[in-house]
């Protein structure tokens, strides 16, 4: 049987060469030669390389290639491995994606190789690299690689699945605080600035992947909202931990801006010092039983409700513009008519749950109307670029030329969102589903987050049903909320992580290959996102730090806050 990991690539425009090597290290391991072995060099096929069988011991389970992109832009590349399946061996992994960019600086993928133990042989792979060559012949360059791995008789392994794997213990144990480390990073921007004087700054793509997820079924899913102990007051910045010693996410030459445009160098502050609730205490939301007091207090006559076009729908509901008492655009959720009692009675209590909230940062509700029960309707503030997920796709798709976002822009959206989140916080709020599904953006660029009624509905890939009866977002919760559903500050602090790499990757899916219900012993066994293509270091330590596996160890949001004010005036400096 032959297995083959099926594939679509990327385009390029620019004329390409590329470097494709075995670094020394893994020439000594395989064959004893203290060499590189360069399979392209410059552009340049060695035939002879390429046609030789290499020999893989039984005691070494890993090979892996080194590679770089020699032009402006990355390569589109696609990776395919096959082998004889006599029953030696397990079915081969890599720990990169199959299809995608060859990076512009040189970087090392793997390809994993366990044995299964249940007999000995000898078994052949074959490894498949295809480059669009974007040249005046607009070709493929297929490069093929063949391996032989010996496979003994009782000696095997089993797989872990991986984007990337932090150390848990050199993360919860990092001594040096976690700002000081930032400030550095910060300030050896700045003298960069102060030297070069001047920086030109590369557009680089992200890479769009079509991933299709399981569709989770729409259930009872408990509230969204729990309460968080007492606000504590303003909390010390200062705390364990320091990127600087997560070493397997350190980079060489980050570009400030992997994005193509520059924005005002401006940034609102929030200055409440009611910020900091106990990241660890659990309670019930009491808001919950007060739903039929909250919609007394909403309730607005129908006739001061104008629907006109829908702009979103999903299976059992709709988003539409329309307006309200006559003279303001909104948008107006409702249900359909295959909508249950049950999914009703849910959208009513998470679509009110912003009631009495009110910050710059989060889209309260205006009006709720229930003359018809099984379609009632929730009015809202119209924000004309509508869902920021829905933005982001866009950008990444470039379906307008008008949507270009700067390192600096989203940035300035992850604080907005951090700002909302701690507004919440003070109020003894944890959010349980933070995500850019779940916020909206405006002309503007000011970001508010919303309810999160509905998005199951119209983001169903989001969700998944783990045999609980219970719709989670499984791909943003930390292990504590998949394992022991325990929602505290510090799940929302793992969320954040997460929000900020869906901005960096244009709202991406995160764990796109892994089962949702292998993400909890997933996560608890080290591994996380892989920093996306063009993110600053800084910005990835961030999100490192986001999900730390003990909760304690995570940053609070204050200190969230000062580093990315701080990053984000960094980062003004080079335009």
């Amino acid at each position: 049987m032959w297995t083959l990991l099926l594939l679509t690539f990327l385009t390029a425009r620019a004329y390409t060469h590329l470097n494709f090597f075995i670094t020394q290290e893994e020439v000594m391991k395989l064959l004893g030669i203290n060499a590189e072995l360069f399979y392209v060099q410059k552009g340049v096929v060695n035939t002879y390389a390429l046609n030789f069988v290499v020999m893989i011991p039984a005691h070494i389970s890993d090979i892996q290639f080194s590679w770089q992109s020699l032009t402006n832009h990355s390569l589109p590349y696609v990776l395919a491995v096959k082998y004889d399946d006599n029953g030696a061996l397990l079915p081969p992994r890599m720990n990169i994606s199959s299809t995608g960019l060859i990076p512009t600086s040189v970087q090392t993928f793997r390809v994993t190789l366990l044995c299964t133990g249940l007999k000995s042989a000898e078994t052949e792979i074959f490894v498949q690299l295809n480059i669009t060559l974007y040249d005046q012949q607009h070709n493929v360059t297929s490069l093929n690689f063949r391996r032989n791995k010996i496979c003994l008789k009782g000696v095997g392994g089993t797989y872990k699945n991986d984007s990337i794997h932090l150390d848990p213990t050199s993360l919860e144990n990092a001594t040096g605080p976690m700002y000081v480390a930032v400030a550095c990073a910060v300030a050896m921007i700045s003298l960069i600035v102060i030297i070069t004087s001047a920086v030109c700054i590369q557009n680089k793509k992200v890479r769009s992947q079509d991933v299709h997820y399981m569709t989770a079924i729409y259930d009872n899913n408990q509230h969204v909202f729990v309460r968080l102990g007492s606000a504590l007051g303003r909390t010390s910045s200062v705390g364990s931990g320091s990127y600087a010693t997560i070493a397997s996410v350190q980079k060489s030459g980050s570009s400030p801006s992997p994005y193509a445009t520059s924005d005002a160098c401006q940034v609102s502050y929030y200055a409440s010092s009611k910020v900091i609730p106990s990241p660890q205490a659990v309670r019930q939301d009491a808001r919950k039983v007060d739903v039929s007091e909250r919609l007394r207090a909403l309730s607005v006559q129908r006739s001061t409700i104008a629907l006109e076009e829908v702009t979103e729908e999903g299976t059992y509901s709709q988003i539409l513009r329309g307006v309200f008492k006559t003279q303001k655009t909104v948008f107006i959720k409702t249900t359909k008519e295959a909508a249950s009692k049950r999914q009703i009675s849910l959208f009513l209590t998470e679509g009110t749950m912003m009631f009495g909230i009110e910050h710059k940062n989060i889209l309260p509700v205006w009006g709720v109307n229930v003359d018809n029960p099984k379609q009632p309707l929730l009015v809202y503030p119209y924000v004309n670029r509508g869902n920021l997920k829905r933005f982001l796709i866009k950008c990444r798709h470039k379906e307008d030329d008008q949507y270009s976002l700067s390192t600096q822009s989203l940035v300035d959206i992850s604080i907005q969102i951090l700002l909302g989140v701690m507004y919440l916080h003070s109020q003894c709020i944890c959010y349980k589903d933070l995500a850019v599904r779940n916020c909206v953006l405006d002309s503007n660029f000011q970001v508010k987050i919303t309810d999160n009624s509905l998005s199951r509905d119209l983001f169903p890939n989001d969700y998944f049903c783990l045999g609980d009866n219970e719709n989670v977002p499984v791909k943003w919760l930390p292990p504590e909320s998949l394992l022991y559903k325990q929602y505290t500050g510090a799940s929302d602090v793992w969320s954040f992580g997460v929000v900020i790499w869906e901005l960096t990757t244009l709202a991406q899916q995160p764990y796109p290959e892994i089962d949702p219900f292998e993400m909890g012993s997933y996560l608890v066994n080290g591994y996380r996102l892989s920093q996306p293509v063009g993110c600053p270091d800084e910005l990835f330590a961030v999100m490192a730090h986001c999900w730390l596996s003990n909760p304690n160890e995570r940053p609070q949001l204050a200190r969230l806050l000062l580093f990315l004010q701080e990053f984000y005036t960094a980062l003004c400096r080079f335009i």
